[in-house]
């Protein structure tokens, strides 16, 4: 290594103040950027909670549709004509006794 010389030997490294408008500029750019990131996250937050609300209402829908398709496939049947008169107009066979302890 002696027959080298080094090469950063001449190089002087001189440090100045920046000036004012530069630092004003590089905080504004921290700061703007930070409330980006932070508005991000929100943004972020807020999509993850409507995705697992649009899963749970899939779910639901998914369940009800089952059910529709169950009742559908019962509509030609005796069974199914008087499920539906008992479950959504509130009729009953006549052959039923029925007791109501309030009467």
């Amino acid at each position: 290594m002696e027959g080298r010389e080094n090469p950063f030997r001449n190089i002087k490294v001189v440090v100045r103040s920046s000036p004012r408008i530069l630092k004003i500029i590089l905080i504004v750019l921290i700061v703007l950027s930070m409330t980006a990131l932070g508005a991000l996250w929100w943004v972020r937050g807020s999509i993850l909670a409507d995705t697992e609300n649009m899963r749970q209402e899939a779910a639901t829908l998914i369940d009800e549709n089952a059910e529709l398709n169950e009742k559908i496939g019962n509509v030609g049947s005796a069974q199914g004509v008087l499920d539906i008169a008992e479950e959504e107009l509130d009729l009953v066979d006549p052959n039923t006794i029925i007791i109501d302890p309030n009467s």
